[in-house]
């Protein structure tokens, strides 16, 4: 049984070693691979163009076609980067948006995914005030969530002030959850950010964020 016991922990510390590298690999394959069969070609063919197709009769050449075309991906990708960081390209990006939500059946789709991604990239900690510990699903029972803002509109006109809105992210894709209107003075307040609150909901609680010396902050600060 100690044997058993011994080789189930050496399995599980394996797979949390290997899995993080595993996704990572497969969603820069995911990104990349469409491109790459694309690039890939293309600079095959500009080197015959070229009068010099012999050169990929080469050892070794077609793998460095393959590195020029993931290379120019990578470039291109970046150019696309910097013109949507001025104002002509921020125009043409509005413009090619509100073409694609225009379209029926695209703009479920890809509305879903723009905001979805908008909500959980690098930008998360200005999306989201602060991590909480907010009793749900029953008394008694905490979850880790994420205030993303005051209640407002109907539902505050509703049950009145001192109410906000908390993200309850699910394990393991924090992506999806439930939103929760609950009182500030019901919420546990913790020191940890929003990318540790979301490594730990990820991790199933293995990854615990370490603790902080405690900055209380007062729920009328809180207050709209």
């Amino acid at each position: 049984m100690k044997l058993v016991g011994h080789f189930r922990r050496s399995l599980l510390t394996g797979l949390l070693i290997i899995l993080p590298l595993v996704v990572t690999v497969w969603l820069f394959s995911l990104v990349l691979r469409p491109v790459q069969r694309f690039a890939t070609p293309t600079v095959m063919a500009l080197i015959r163009g070229a009068g010099l197709g012999g050169v990929l009769d080469i050892p070794g050449a077609r793998a460095a076609a393959a590195l020029i075309g993931l290379a120019l991906t990578v470039v291109a990708i970046y150019l696309v980067g910097l013109a949507g960081s001025n104002i002509i390209g921020r125009s043409v990006v509005r413009k090619l948006d509100n073409l694609a939500l225009s379209i029926p059946l695209v703009k479920s789709i890809y509305g879903s995914a723009r905001q979805l991604i908008e909500t959980f990239s690098n930008t998360a900690e200005h999306h989201f005030e602060s991590v909480v510990l907010i009793e749900y699903p029953r008394h008694g029972a905490y979850a880790v969530g994420l205030i993303s803002a005051h209640t407002g509109g109907e539902p505050a006109a509703k049950i009145g002030k001192g109410f906000v809105n908390v993200f309850v992210p699910t394990t393991p894709n924090p992506t999806s959850g439930v939103l929760v209107i609950a009182r500030l003075d019901e919420l546990v307040y913790l020191d940890m950010g929003v990318e540790e609150a979301l490594r730990f909901v990820v991790s199933g609680g293995v990854v615990t964020p370490p603790g902080r010396s405690r900055i209380d902050v007062p729920v009328t600060a809180l207050e709209p």
